[in-house]
């Protein structure tokens, strides 16, 4: 069996970015979509891109920051009072209907393509009950690459919003990145393209419309946009 998969994580709320890989992936012979969660907060569209997403019937993981809308107890520690805030406003854009369908998403979706087993979260799983998903201060320090042996052949992630790829012995992870959050007019998908037992992962590269994503943050003061245009986006709100 031969198989094409698309795969993107972390839209923060990017209706341009999500706009413009959903059509690109339609003019392609793509035979799934797996999203890697974290469709919503930050970015100023979280409803616009959560609607699309269900209608495009995309395969769709959890990420924290769906966890968040979905129950309070997946709160960190580490979440400030400005967080809250912003997660407040997040909350008041988005009906009851979306934490059924929150609901109804996985945590992980494993495939078994030919002998190999591809594996698909947000991020790495912890032991912790309540919180699943580790520090990304493993990523800083390095530790993740002592994760890599309890992980399947090749694992996709998110979470973490720049790309990074890690080989230990018969092991890959793949960080995909954020397609949202980008300080340019560029957004970014994965193909894994698996044919005749051999996998190959192709990144793909596109424009999106920007300036409108600029104009709607400029025109949307929920809480903390001036930050989060800044960090996040790498545009200084005037």
């Amino acid at each position: 069996m031969n198989t094409k998969i698309a795969i993107f994580s972390d839209i923060h709320g990017n209706l341009q970015a999500l706009q413009a890989i959903l059509k690109d992936i339609k003019a392609k012979q793509i035979d799934e979509v797996i999203y890697l969660g974290d469709i919503i907060s930050i970015g100023p569209n979280p409803k616009e891109c959560l609607d699309l997403i269900i209608k495009s019937k995309i395969m769709f993981i959890l990420g924290n920051h769906d966890l968040y809308f979905l129950n309070k107890k997946y709160f960190k520690e580490d979440i400030d009072d400005n967080e809250k805030e912003h997660q407040k406003w997040v909350d008041s854009k988005l009906s009851a209907k979306y934490k059924t369908y929150f609901n109804s998403c996985p945590l992980q979706i494993v495939k078994l393509l030919g002998k190999t087993k591809v594996s698909f979260q947000h991020f790495l799983f912890t032991s912790n009950k309540i919180y699943p998903f580790e520090s990304l201060n493993i990523v800083k320090n390095g530790e993740i690459n002592s994760k890599l042996d309890g992980l399947y052949d090749i694992t996709f992630i998110g979470h973490e919003h720049n790309t990074f790829e890690i080989k230990k012995s018969k092991k890959e992870l793949i960080c995909v990145g954020s397609s949202g959050c980008t300080k340019g007019d560029n957004t970014f998908y994965t193909i894994l393209n698996y044919k005749n037992n051999d996998i190959t992962i192709e990144k793909i590269n596109l424009k999106y419309d920007r300036k409108k994503l600029e104009n709607t943050l400029k025109n949307s003061p929920y809480p903390c946009s001036d930050f989060i245009s800044k960090i996040f986006f790498g545009i200084q709100n005037s």
